[in-house]
């Protein structure tokens, strides 16, 4: 790995991890088809356009426009899908990093790999970041894996976290207090990472 790893990653990596045990073979698999950008340098904008496809047979159209592809994908994805994912409202953009490892092309350094790393927050209150990296010899999937990834935990997460309100009321209701325990250790670590307040009300 080019770039360095942090601390948090590996709390987010736990996270991952407790998504994907709640959700099982709900846990939805996303990805980015027939992605296209133009941009116009007397204007200073990038159009992107591409198609959303999800594991669960749902397929959609993103267009949108920014400053810059990243700026463009992130925000337009963003603004398509934050009234079915309430939690990504809130989420900001902190950080883009790339690094080209030009050891690894040898001669040709045209086709060195590109790693881009993305640093986000879930909301305005939390301190620690959100991290994602994606590595490509090109920079343009590159740059739309990450935010892929991204928009996939995030998608998620925010499930799992509804799944887990349910499973502990219905615990609760059955007095089953070994899973009511097990769903709230669940719930109360991912809320560590990332701010659900608006989700769970």
């Amino acid at each position: 790995m080019m770039l360095n790893s942090f601390p948090q990653e590996v709390l987010q990596n736990e996270c991952h991890s407790i998504v994907r045990e709640v959700l099982g073979d709900s846990y939805i698999n996303v990805s980015i088809r027939h992605f296209s950008l133009t941009e116009d340098d007397l204007e200073k904008i990038t159009c992107v356009n591409c198609e959303i496809v999800f594991s669960d047979g749902r397929r959609e159209d993103i267009c949108g426009s920014g400053h810059g592809m990243v700026d463009a994908l992130f925000n337009s994805i963003i603004q398509k899908y934050s009234d079915k994912y309430i939690s990504l409202n809130q989420v900001v953009f902190d950080d883009f990093t790339m690094r080209v490892d030009f050891k690894s092309a040898g001669a040709r350094s045209t086709d060195s790999p590109v790693e881009i790393k993305l640093a986000l927050k879930a909301n305005t209150r939390q301190q620690q970041n959100i991290y994602f990296s994606a590595t490509s010899r090109s920079m343009v999937i590159a740059s739309v894996s990450v935010i892929r990834d991204a928009f996939e935990y995030f998608v998620n997460a925010e499930s799992a976290v509804l799944l887990l309100k349910e499973n502990i009321n219905d615990a609760a209701l059955r007095n089953r207090r070994d899973l009511h325990e097990r769903y709230v250790s669940q719930l109360s670590r991912l809320v560590r990472i990332i701010s659900y307040e608006d989700v769970l009300h």
